[in-house]
């Protein structure tokens, strides 16, 4: 059993790649490994911003055995009347490297064939290691760039490759680059000096002793340890931030932890002005008072190198953050010289996009869809009053200075300015979480008001989009719709607002609609695809999750309780499930024949039995909760059985026949209002 540990040493890479790229390079490294039959027992990877790198542990020093039954000709082809091997057995044989005593016969279907045991050849692991540049020509970027005269794009142009297997050197080439045993340590610390390894084992240790901690976990706790000992030293309250951690250990090879502070009269700013400036900027982490949780004048900051002349490197980023909260308190100040009504004429002239309307039109739109909302979703008085009145001035924030420097910040800067201007709490928070949620997961708006305001705009967003021919296509989304999208179904189902979206779009399109331009289509497709990911997240099957989309209208609520309804049952009870999808298939089928809903007529009924079912069909009828039809259905459905096992819905009387199909026809009704059960699978 060996060790082998593979390093590609480049110029910087990008911090928000660095560890899926790791990550990927282990993933490729293995499955090259599987499929050339090499077995090994771990993959241990590192990264930083100059390098990645995996040591794989256990390696075999062969390929395992491959043998596979060959078949050839038939035995009556392959020997003639004397029991002479024929040309055709003869050439089988010379094809597979075999003799006559290899060959044994077997039966297929009837038929006796001429069989070889062909045993593949057994490469040793230096054979398979040479041909690992395929590992690294397979390697996918989100980003690449190409120098010399090389027909390669990479992430960043590579500089040296470490291959070394126990103590030897696995040569290749990649790049222009022949791999070698030696390495770099860090830039400035070691003068980029040559790291020569003995032995793979030594390449964490050797690496340290030039400044450059490989392994990206142990940075990161390391970062994390420096930052807690300044917490606790200052008494401070640094809060805890696993992205900006994580992205601080990939652009350092050695971090050194220190602190910084600036003027008070900074703190005058909104403190979302200077947490963005710090952290999102300059990548710092800022510190709170521990019982006020205010903002303190102080900065935390990770460098790449010692502690040696920590003071200037202190100094100067003082002296940058100062500059950038400089500009901060100048557009925070100017921007309040302005009034509200001028903020809003200037809408008009500022456009979402070069193909749409200005962000004026966009707040009447925004209104609009949310009056035809209150009539649709559960919103009390005062909250209609705070996002009717939010609608109307939402978007101010986008012509300030403010917004043009912190981009980031919109709505943000929005819900300050408009507590300045005298506007509701509850407006402003409304206008401060228009956005939200900003991502897969990510914080919902808090308040009803909020919710009906951001889901009314990124109802006009998509509608707009979709209108002006501009769709997402594979993974291209400069727009970023599918979020608007995932975010509208998620703000529903945080809210438990039951809405009919094929409904409501069709009522808001409808003035903008025409035969050459039928775009509503496309967007309820859009919409049921987020749907789908969403439900998939939540561990539903397929089959089900397609059932429940076919449900009449696109209600994002009800189709989640159906489809859990469902797969809660399958998962609870297989058996039951499957005899209420096959009960209720039967219905629908029968159903569907029906083009009119008249009474059904309960003297018509020939038995308890049909009494009863026409009783529960009209209970179920007044039932609205999704949950308690789901219910509904799964009792119904032994009587759905019983009831077309005895009688004939077909029947020759035709009253009797048009009354059964109408009962048939009702309940399916129900049933495609809840879910298509044919397209569950459930045999």
């Amino acid at each position: 059993m060996k060790d082998y540990l593979l390093e590609i040493g480049m110029e910087e890479i990008p911090a928000r790649f660095l560890l899926k790229l790791r990550d990927q390079l282990a993933q490729k490294t293995a499955a090259f490994l599987e499929e050339e039959r090499i077995t090994f027992n771990s993959i241990e990877t590192f990264a930083t911003p100059r390098r990645l790198a995996l040591r794989v542990e256990g390696l075999a020093d062969q390929q395992t055995a491959l043998e596979e039954e060959v078949r050839g000709p038939s035995v009556k082809v392959g020997r003639d009347a004397e029991g002479n091997l024929t040309k055709a057995a003869l050439g089988f044989l010379k094809g597979q490297t075999g003799v006559e005593s290899d060959l044994f016969v077997k039966n297929v279907k009837g038929t006796d064939y001429f069989f070889i045991n062909k045993v593949a050849e057994q490469k040793t692991l230096e054979e398979v290691l040479r041909g690992v540049p395929s590992v690294l020509a397979n390697m996918h970027f989100p980003v690449t760039m190409r120098w010399s005269d090389l027909n390669l794009e990479y992430i960043r142009p590579i500089h040296w490759i470490l291959s070394l297997l126990e103590d030897r050197v696995i040569e290749f080439e990649f790049a222009g680059i022949e791999a070698n045993n030696y390495s770099k340590g860090h830039r400035f610390l070691s003068n980029n000096a040559k790291i020569v390894l003995n032995h793979c084992q030594d390449y964490e240790k050797e690496l340290e002793k030039r400044y450059v901690i490989p392994n990206f976990e142990k940075r990161q706790a390391l970062i994390y340890q420096q930052i807690q000992s300044i917490e606790q030293e200052k008494g401070w309250l640094i809060p805890e931030n696993d992205e900006l951690l994580e992205e601080v250990t990939a652009i350092v090879e050695w971090p050194t932890a220190f602190h910084g502070s600036f003027e008070e009269k900074y703190l005058e700013i909104p403190q979302e002005m200077v947490i963005t400036a710090m952290r999102d900027h300059q990548r710092y982490f800022y510190a709170l008072d521990p019982s006020t949780k205010r903002l303190l004048p102080y900065f935390i900051s990770v460098r790449n190198g010692n502690n040696s002349h920590l003071d200037q490197v202190i100094k100067g980023n003082q002296k940058v953050l100062r500059a950038r909260l400089a500009d901060g308190l100048f557009f925070y100040e100017e921007d309040l010289k302005s009034t509200l009504e001028e903020n809003l004429s200037k809408l008009a002239n500022l456009k979402e996009h070069f193909k749409l309307g200005t962000y004026s039109e966009k707040q009447e739109r925004v209104k609009q869809i949310l009056e035809q909302l209150m009539n649709r979703i559960n919103l009390s008085n005062e909250d209609q009053r705070t996002s009717i009145r939010a609608s109307e001035i939402y978007k101010f924030d986008l012509v300030t200075q403010a917004v043009n420097e912190f981009a980031e910040l919109q709505g943000i800067i929005g819900g300050i300015y408009a507590k300045h201007y005298g506007e509701d709490t509850s407006v402003a928070n409304a206008i401060s979480q228009q956005y939200l949620p900003t991502s897969a997961g990510g914080d919902l708006p808090s308040e009803p008001a909020a919710a009906a305001l951001s889901l009314a705009d990124k109802l006009d967003t998509l509608i707009a989009y979709f209108k002006a021919g501009i769709i997402p296509t594979g993974s291209n989304d400069p727009y970023a719709l599918r979020r608007q999208a995932m975010g509208l179904i998620d703000i529903l189902l945080d809210q438990s607002w039951s809405l009919d979206l094929q409904s409501l779009l069709e009522e808001l399109t409808s003035d903008q609609r025409d035969h050459s331009n039928d775009y509503l289509n496309d967007l309820i497709q859009f919409i049921q695809a987020r749907i789908q990911v969403r439900l998939d997240n939540e561990a539903i099957d397929y089959d089900i999750i397609q059932a429940a989309l076919a449900q009449k209208g696109l209600n994002p609520v009800k189709i989640k309780e159906s489809a859990k309804h469902m797969q809660t049952l399958k998962n609870n009870k297989a058996e039951d499930f499957s005899k209420l999808i096959e009960n209720l298939s039967r219905v629908v089928n029968l159903g569907e024949k029906v083009s009119e809903q008249v009474i059904i007529s309960e003297e018509l009924a020939e038995s308890e039995l049909e009494k009863d079912l026409i009783k529960r069909i009209q209970t179920m009828e007044t039932r609205h909760e999704t949950s308690d039809q789901m219910e509904s259905l799964e009792a119904i459905s032994p009587i759905i059985a019983s009831y077309l096992e005895s009688h004939m819905v077909n029947s020759d009387q035709e009253a009797l026949r048009y009354n059964r199909y109408q009962m048939m026809y009702q309940l399916t009704e129900i049933i495609l209002s809840l879910m298509d059960p044919r397209k569950v699978v459930h045999k």
